[in-house]
């Protein structure tokens, strides 16, 4: 065998022992950090991990915010995820409630739900206003198309009582003229006697025609007047009505259980932390 074959089989040889022996390290150090993993996965919580644990869940339903309305919808699952995040902590081990921790929490589980039920009566009423509201808008709807229709009609009466008596007036005006004509050109004294009695009966058809006429302008003006006052007097009370409604839609739409839902998770956690320190130190 020459040199260098005996030269590349001892290379060789070193260089698959410096691979078994780096091999081997490496599954000594993954070994070593999968015991040490599993040991801390089995490890029992500390009860200081069981309360950071808890206070963090109950912090976090604190600050929940729902999207959408109705928001009673969310209520009871909220209620669940509190409840049990209490419970986790109550059935540790390591934790043993007392009394007062237990009468404080009842209570505080039954002062959110009252409020909880009080916000969910609120939102029943949302569909009822949100009808309600339909209802005055087509209301007002209704209002001014009975406005334009009634005035419609009084402007054409008008129009027609106007140009009936302006008519008339211009008849008894030409016929007060003929008969002026008339009583000069007479001179017998019976026919201008007749002619003067005739002219002041017209006389008095054409002022009487211009009364009426000067009434019928009056009352249309009034029965405008009043019908106009009629309108904006129920346009207002059905605008009052609806700003109202809105401004209760609108109160609805907002979640009003955000301050008593975060005050309760944080009289739960001071619950807890005064437990705590109840609790025997040994």
């Amino acid at each position: 065998m020459s040199s260098s074959s005996k030269t590349g089989s001892r290379r060789n040889s070193g260089a698959k022992f410096q691979k078994s022996s780096n091999q081997k390290k490496t599954k000594t150090k993954k070994s070593k950090a999968s015991a040490k993993y599993l040991n801390e996965e089995t490890a029992e919580p500390t009860l200081q991990d069981i309360i950071e644990k808890t206070r963090v869940s109950i912090e976090r339903l604190g600050n929940q915010t729902f999207a959408l309305s109705p928001f009673s919808q969310y209520y009871d699952d909220w209620l669940i995820n509190l409840r049990q995040a209490v419970s986790r902590f109550e059935t540790s081990p390591i934790v043993k409630v007392d009394e007062i921790f237990t009468k404080e929490r009842d209570q505080a589980f039954l002062d959110i739900q009252t409020v909880l039920a009080e916000r969910r009566m609120q939102e029943s009423t949302l569909s009822e206003a949100e009808k309600a509201l339909y209802i005055i808008n087509h209301d007002l709807g209704d209002a001014d198309a009975d406005y334009a229709e009634k005035n419609q009609e009084l402007s054409s009466k008008r129009n027609s009582d106007i140009r009936r008596l302006t008519a008339q007036v211009k008849t008894l005006e030409e016929d007060m003229a003929n008969q002026e004509k008339l009583k000069f050109s007479v001179f017998q004294f019976g026919a201008k006697k007749t002619a003067t009695k005739k002219l002041e009966q017209t006389q008095q058809a054409l002022t009487s025609a211009k009364n009426q006429l000067e009434m019928t302008l009056q009352n249309f003006t009034l029965e405008q007047d009043k019908l106009h006052d009629n309108y904006v007097a129920k346009k207002q009370e059905l605008s009052t009505k609806s700003d109202a409604l809105h401004k209760e839609i609108e109160q609805l739409e907002i979640d009003t259980s955000i301050e008593a839902r975060k005050e309760i998770c944080t009289h739960l956690n001071n619950t807890i932390n005064e437990l705590i320190k109840r609790l025997p130190t040994h």
